[in-house]
């Protein structure tokens, strides 16, 4: 296990003296000291440059000079990755709620206690690492997420511009409505594609030509409540610019948002009945 490093900040240099070699003696690595607060930020700025950012600063809230030891504990917290233990020669109200707000790994009391020093040393250097193991593990996570997103975007996309650019026409309708469609399908129809979501069935039945619509109608109403028959149709569709589309239709029940659905692919066979129709002139 390596060692834990170690930053003072006290103003009384016979007492950052003696905190040094006696942490020292238990086998903390001291990597400096300060006496004044604009001083600490400097040497810490420093240190973090050279990839020497001490795990615990302890931090005296009594500093003289222009900032005290709490103003200078929450700039460092905001700079450095850094767990902060207080080290004060007495209690009060006001300044455990202003030093509460930098959420301090400890308090030491002096005259310092160097076996309770050790300890609390101890459980900061362990709850930091805690944090940083944690904070990694959010940084992994959204990045897998990110990953994850992008991926289903890409899918997402593909999977769009394959249903789009397809040479059949697909819907899906749900209670008596076309809840999605492709482009394909409003070609056949002659419907801009805006409309013909949500539209619904009994609509689009009425372009389907006289002759095959009663049928056509009778086959969805199997189809969507489950009862046996065959999957495919051919049937006319009465364009909305006046012309006749042949298509074979294909139909299957399918569960969309947790409830059932009927699934339709359309082939346009117009070119086939032309020729048809041709060779029986």
């Amino acid at each position: 296990m390596s060692q834990i490093s170690i930053f003072i900040v006290e103003d009384e240099l016979l007492i950052s003296a003696s905190l040094k070699s006696q942490l020292q003696n238990f086998g903390y690595e001291i990597l400096g000291s300060s006496t004044r607060g604009w001083q600490c930020i400097e040497d810490i700025t420093k240190l973090s440059a050279q990839g020497k950012e001490p795990e615990i600063i302890l931090m005296d809230i009594h500093l003289r000079g222009e900032i005290d030891g709490i103003e200078t504990a929450r700039i460092l917290v905001e700079k450095f990755n850094c767990a902060i233990i207080f080290l004060t020669g007495q209690s009060s109200k006001e300044i455990y709620e202003r030093s509460f707000k930098i959420k301090p790994f400890g308090y030491l009391l002096k005259p310092i206690d160097m076996e309770q020093t050790k300890m609390t040393i101890e459980i900061a250097a362990y709850q930091r690492n805690l944090e940083i193991e944690n904070l990694l593990y959010q940084q992994q996570l959204e990045m897998l997420l990110e990953e994850r997103k992008r991926e289903n975007d890409e899918i997402s996309a593909l999977y769009q511009t394959m249903v789009n650019n397809s040479l059949v026409g697909m819907t899906i309708t749900q209670d008596n409505k076309i809840v999605f469609a492709n482009s394909q399908i409003a070609e056949m129809t002659g419907f801009d594609l805006e409309d013909l979501i949500d539209m619904s069935i009994d609509r689009l039945f009425e372009y389907i030509h006289p002759d095959d619509k009663q049928e056509i109608i009778l086959r969805f109403t199997s189809k969507i409540q489950g009862k046996d028959g065959p999957n495919s149709s051919r049937f006319r569709i009465m364009r909305t610019d006046g012309s006749i589309c042949h298509v074979e239709s294909y139909a299957k029940v399918v569960n969309y948002k947790d409830a059932p659905a009927l699934h339709n692919v359309y082939f346009d066979i117009t070119s086939y009945w032309e020729v048809i129709n041709e060779k029986s002139v």
